[in-house]
């Protein structure tokens, strides 16, 4: 007897039995597939990813980008998890996917990227995604935050560096640039755990202002004190740029915050002073905004203790704004909405989780990732018209719907076992929408990427990101 057409009697009277039949517990997933679609994502992809491959039985670079990228949707974590979309007998089909790859496929093609695949890769998805994925604004505000992620073997660029929650542990450092309007991520760098916070910030923010689309302009730039460096607010000056960066409560500066007597309440145990302020190695005098809460009144109040100012914690901004101190001081508390951005791209997206040897591959990765989040967010802004939810929550309210595929020589169907009304009804409305959202039409003036190679087993500059292995 055949293992399809074997019944297991169960004692609650219930029959299990098994089914040819292309089934998927991801139907809800069809809908992200018509946005992919409407969005040319495909085309974007395959102008953007190399390909020097000679097998002939090699899996095309689209569908094993498109498998990562669904892969993450489903929660995968681990590139080890592609398997979740390759044993699905739907999904391939919903996404267009002719071959489904290995998770050893997947890693074995990012790992031989190099620096001028990921900025090909950069550009590529800038020109043909950037100008519809982020929306038009003549004074956008561009946040500026690093974020740690944790490493458990010996990748490329993987050190020991500054790291809060896990003193010692080699770790990646990116930086990335969000616009605080849209919450889209403009920009990212990968960077190497001993990497501090401003390096290389200048060059960085060069690049992020060069990939906005003609229709959204930077105005302002907010940073935490990692960012409070003499070349930093040099170059935002430079640029003609307006800032508001948080202070580093160094020695000198306490001293001066000590001094100050012109205290003005604007809240309950909130008060804000401001004065002008020229550490050693600064060109010029800047505004420096310092605001101190009563800890009697206000006892969970973050912030620095001064032994200057006791029975307070202190909070200073530099800034060439010209607006009124306490109105400084909400602007810049704006900032902290960017960490929830960080916080759903680490923890739904798995941002921190994909991790090759190699740095370049890596950093692919993380690019496909930041592209993913912004496709995500324009989908929940022009289909679902909630910007709310997120990718964890979409997972469960829609994504994980009972599908069954149904094909034929005329036509493929896919039925969504939606059972109660309610949600027949709100995919009917999201497919509806679907269906009048304009196609975008990428245009390409770049040269093809460099030709992918093989990575050789052991690169020579693998020492030198890894000095944990020995002579």
């Amino acid at each position: 007897m055949q293992a399809e057409d074997s019944v297991y009697r169960g004692p609650n009277g219930v029959e299990v039995a098994f089914t040819d039949q292309p089934i998927t517990g991801w139907g809800g997933l069809a809908i992200v597939a018509r946005f992919f679609e409407a969005m040319g994502l495909r085309r974007v992809l395959r102008e953007a990813l190399p390909d020097g491959r000679t097998s002939p039985n090699q899996v095309p670079v689209v569908d094993m980008a498109m498998a990562l990228l669904v892969t993450i949707l489903m929660g995968g974590r681990r590139f080890a998890h592609v398997e979740r979309f390759r044993s699905d007998a739907v999904l391939p089909e919903l996404f267009e996917v002719e071959r489904t790859p290995s998770a050893m496929t997947v890693t074995r093609y990012f790992g031989g990227f190099r620096k001028g695949h990921v900025q090909h890769l950069v550009e590529s998805v800038g020109r043909g995604l950037w100008g519809r994925l982020i929306p038009a604004d003549p004074a956008a505000v561009l946040d500026l935050d690093s974020t740690i992620f944790e490493r458990y073997g010996r990748q490329e660029g993987s050190l020991k560096g500054h790291n809060p929650r896990k003193h010692g542990r080699p770790s990646h450092h990116p930086i990335l640039a969000m616009l605080a309007g849209s919450k889209r991520i403009l920009h990212a760098w990968l960077r190497s755990g001993n990497t501090g916070t401003a390096r290389g910030v200048e060059a960085f923010l060069d690049e992020s202002l060069y990939r906005l689309p003609a229709h959204t302009r930077v105005r302002t730039v907010r940073a935490d004190s990692g960012f409070y460096v003499a070349d930093f607010l040099d170059a935002l000056e430079g640029r003609g740029l307006q800032y508001a960066v948080a202070a580093r409560m160094q020695p000198p500066l306490r001293r001066a915050i000590g001094g100050l007597r012109d205290w003005r309440p604007f809240g309950r145990g909130v008060e804000v002073s401001e004065l002008s302020w020229q550490p050693p190695g600064w060109s010029t005098a800047r505004r420096l905004v310092v605001v101190r809460e009563v800890l009697a009144e206000r006892p969970d109040a973050a912030g620095r203790r001064l032994i200057e100012l006791p029975g307070y914690t202190c909070h200073a901004v530099v800034t060439n704004l010209t607006a009124e101190p306490e109105e400084v001081w909400r602007f810049y508390n704006g900032r902290a909405d960017c960490e929830n951005r960080i916080k759903e791209l680490k923890l739904d997206f798995a941002a921190d989780g994909f991790c090759l040897r190699s740095f370049q591959g890596t950093e692919a990765v993380l690019q496909l990732n930041c592209l993913l989040f912004n496709l995500l967010t324009t989908f929940k802004d022009e289909v679902l018209e909630d910007p709310s939810p997120t990718l964890g929550t979409l997972r469960h309210s829609l994504f994980v719907l009972g599908g069954l595929l149904r094909v034929t020589t005329r036509r493929s169907r896919l039925f969504i076992g939606a059972l109660s009304g309610r949600i027949r009804i709100r995919l009917g409305r999201l497919l509806a929408r679907l269906q009048g959202l304009p196609p975008t039409v990428a245009q390409f003036d770049l040269d093809p990427p460099p030709p992918w190679r093989k990575r050789p087993s052991d690169p020579p500059d693998y020492r030198r990101f890894c000095p944990l292995i020995p002579a």
